[in-house]
């Protein structure tokens, strides 16, 4: 299916406002409906504030050589601190900015009867945060799930993301938004694609 490169912000959202009810709409988080980064911001807190001894540096490289891994790493390394949420919530909400504009219109598509999903490479916790403090909250999210053994499969990671999906028996995506290359799969897979020009990322100091 198409994917429209660079839209102007008035043509998303016109967009998702023509979307009927029930419609399905899939986004990226991190660089889409955020500034920031939920997933290696997860790491800064692990590394800040719960587990001094983790290396924080080394999974930022890892992100860089083998991305795939340094999402499934991020996933894992939250898990066992999962229920200190409230601080979680309070360190990502210094970290991330919602791109305005693209939060309203799906606020406004989620009000009418429109089903939105998240489906990121972060952490699924991290991701359900970051959605309610930007003001999304009741929307759906597809991420990395974990067990006490890893990370649940499909992974959410590029084309993961649609394997994730179509595990899932979720219905067609009408409308798909991302950033990256790594959205591109999902860009592909659904009826008509925008892929975003990033927002300027939240100024992050090196871990």
């Amino acid at each position: 299916m198409p994917i429209i490169h660079h839209p102007h912000s008035s043509v998303v959202d016109a967009a998702i406002d023509a979307l009927p009810v029930g419609a399905c709409v899939a986004t990226d988080a991190d660089g889409t409906l955020w500034a920031g980064d939920v997933g290696d911001d997860t790491v800064r807190w692990i590394g800040a504030e719960v587990e001094p001894s983790y290396d924080v540096a080394a999974y930022l490289r890892r992100m860089v050589t083998d991305y795939h891994g340094g999402c499934r790493e991020a996933a894992t390394a939250l898990h066992p601190h999962a229920h200190h949420v409230d601080a979680l919530r309070r360190f990502l909400a210094t970290r991330i900015r919602p791109r305005a504009h693209l939060v309203a219109a799906l606020r406004r598509a989620l009000d009418r009867g429109v089903h939105v999903w998240i489906v990121s490479a972060s952490p699924a916790l991290s991701a359900r945060v970051g959605a309610t403090l930007v003001g999304l909250d009741g929307i759906g999210v597809l991420a990395l799930e974990t067990t006490p053994d890893g990370v649940i499969e499909p992974a959410t990671v590029g084309p993961g993301k649609v394997a994730a999906w179509q595990a899932r028996g979720l219905p067609p995506v009408n409308l798909a938004l991302g950033d990256s290359r790594w959205d591109e799969p999902l860009l592909a897979h659904a009826h008509v694609g925008f892929w975003l020009d990033e927002p300027d990322a939240m100024p992050s100091p090196e871990t």
